[in-house]
């Protein structure tokens, strides 16, 4: 399969229960990543658009479920099921949801 426009890697990643980081796993993101890979399949977009792949730790802890999307260098923070659609909607057009932003580029 050729590489996608766009990629949106999700943080999957679990600390131990009582680590007072908390985790993107904890936070519901295991359940977000076959959400978002449907909202793509449906749209037309998974197989030469966007491509959604889980992650280990983006280092974004603090910012609850984080998404980094590829190739615009965004981390998505405090993600939630009722965002997929947006996010899906926005990745297909080559665009960004900015109220989900929370860095840019290594910037937070």
């Amino acid at each position: 399969m050729p590489p996608r426009q766009r990629y949106l890697f999700v943080c999957i990643n679990r600390r131990a229960p009582d680590n007072p980081k908390g985790s993107c796993a904890q936070k519901g993101s295991e359940e977000l990543v076959p959400k978002l890979k449907e909202a793509l399949a449906k749209k037309g977009l998974a197989k030469e658009v966007v491509r959604a792949c889980s992650s280990s730790c983006l280092d974004m802890c603090e910012t609850g479920i984080s998404i980094l999307q590829e190739p615009e260098h965004v981390v998505y923070g405090h993600v939630t099921l009722a965002d997929v659609d947006e996010i899906a909607d926005a990745a297909g057009r080559g665009e960004v949801v900015e109220r989900l932003v929370v860095a840019r580029g290594g910037k937070r």
